[in-house]
Order: C-alpha cells, then structure tokens, then sequence
C-alpha cells in the first residue's frame, strides 16, 4: 500500500532530469568532453604491466591446476607455456610504449616505482632472455635501472 502511495506522489521524469545526460554537454560548457581515455598514458601502461606479470603466478598456481582437474587430457606443461607467453607479450605490449627519453615518462617511472614493478621487470628481463629476445630485454633493463634510481632496495 504505501509503495503504491510513493509511486504516485514521485516525479521520475524531473528527478532523472536533474542528473542530465551523458550525451548532452552542460549548457555553460564549452563542448569538451569530460570522459579521459587513460590507456593513452605512462600510468596505465606500467600499471597494466605490472599487474599482468604479478598475476602470472598466481594464473599458473590455480588456474592451470583447475583445467588439469575439469579435462585431465589437457597437457598442462603446454597450457602454462602457452599462458605465460600471450601474457608476457600483453605486458610487453604496454611496456614498450615507455621511452626513456620523455619526462613525463621518467615521471611515471618514479611515481610508480616500487618492489612489484621492479619483480615484473626481473621476471619479464628472465622469460624473454629465455626465448632470446634481446631488443626486449635492452629496454626492459634500462628501465629496471631508472626503478632502482627510485627505488634503492
């Protein structure tokens, strides 16, 4: 009963309107956009690399364990060689937009340098190492010493 009541005495079309639209600019601005794509940017590319390589292990840990359990045929050693290279070519796809010689990349370096970012380098340094992908291994160094620049262990 008291439902019914509120739904009668409520005006969803001036309390909607009152948000505005997202397609409409506000009245007062000057038609730019208030939406920020971030993925254009040295924070998000370290972060997003980052984040790939610590969730690796844990990937590898439970993840392919779980397949071995639901389809034993599965050939396990094959399914982490598998997994742990589209994921350390996904991070080498952010990494690699990062130049050495930009400021404000040598900022984002800074601001983010910590004990994860430099262990995905080190592990990452290792994995391409390992396929002999020296070009990657070059960069990935350089910027592991601008980390430990602000990031003395």
């Amino acid at each position: 009963m008291w439902s019914h009541f509120y739904v009668r005495i409520m005006d969803f079309e001036k309390i909607f309107s009152s948000f505005g639209s997202v397609n409409e600019p506000e009245k007062d601005s000057d038609d730019v956009s208030l939406l920020v794509d971030f993925s254009d940017h040295p924070l998000y590319w370290i972060g997003g690399f980052t984040k790939l390589i610590s969730n690796q292990l844990f990937f590898e840990k439970y993840t392919v364990i779980s397949f071995n359990k639901i389809a034993p045929e599965i050939d396990i050693e094959k399914l982490e060689e598998t997994s742990k290279f589209f994921i350390y070519s996904r991070a080498w796809d952010y990494i690699k937009k990062i130049k050495l010689d930009n400021p404000l990349h040598i900022d984002c370096i800074k601001t983010k340098a910590n004990k994860p970012f430099l262990e995905a380098l080190e592990a990452s340094i290792k994995f391409f190492e390992e396929l002999e992908e020296y070009e990657k291994c070059a960069l990935l160094h350089n910027i592991k010493l601008k980390v430990k620049e602000y990031f003395p262990q």
